[in-house]
């Protein structure tokens, strides 16, 4: 099995199929070639972990940012012209109740944490945009990253089914040389 300091990190498992032996030693880490059929699964095991993590991080935000962005078209609503006018107000995603707009001009917005602040619709659609943006972006960094560790889950798994291959040749060739 590898040893703490040996298993490879998130980044040096994609380099690991392009590095040389010599580069990889300096890393801690052994060339995929020369781990065995058990220390491949572990890291495979590790590398699946990852990318389901990745996987759920990734929705997690692509969620957040689809609610900014619903919040962003209510604020929309918000204009002076709307003022006293009859609405349906969203309990849930899918229960909705009669009301009446009195307010168009300040909102109040939660800004994380627990915490909420009273802001005008302009500051508050700005503020929303930011997060959005924010919240794209960083689903952005969790594909390329999600990228990356499917390609080294890949590669991995050609390497074990190389060894598996050569494996069973080995244990071909000693079934034919023993008759």
């Amino acid at each position: 099995m590898f040893a703490a300091d040996s298993i490879p990190s998130p980044q040096k498992a994609g380099a690991m199929a392009d590095a040389s032996a010599a580069e990889q030693a300096e890393e801690g880490g052994i060339p995929l070639s020369q781990a065995s059929l058990q220390q491949l699964n572990a890291v495979k095991q590790q590398l699946e972990q990852e990318v389901r993590s990745l996987l759920n991080n990734q929705a997690a935000l692509r969620e957040a940012e689809a609610r900014f962005q619903a919040s962003i078209e209510s604020l929309k609503s918000l204009c002076p012209e709307n003022n006293g006018k009859a609405m349906l107000i969203p309990l849930t995603s899918s229960l909705y109740i009669d009301g009446h707009m009195t307010e168009t001009k300040k909102v109040t917005v939660d800004v994380g944490t627990g915490y909420y602040i009273e802001m005008s619709v302009e500051r508050a659609h700005k503020f929303c945009s930011r997060r959005c943006k924010l919240l794209s972006d960083n689903a952005s960094k969790v594909e390329g990253v999600l990228k990356d560790k499917k390609k080294s889950l890949e590669q991995l798994q050609i390497t074990m089914q190389q060894k598996m291959y050569m494996l069973q040749q080995q244990q071909e060739a000693a079934k034919s040389e023993e008759r």
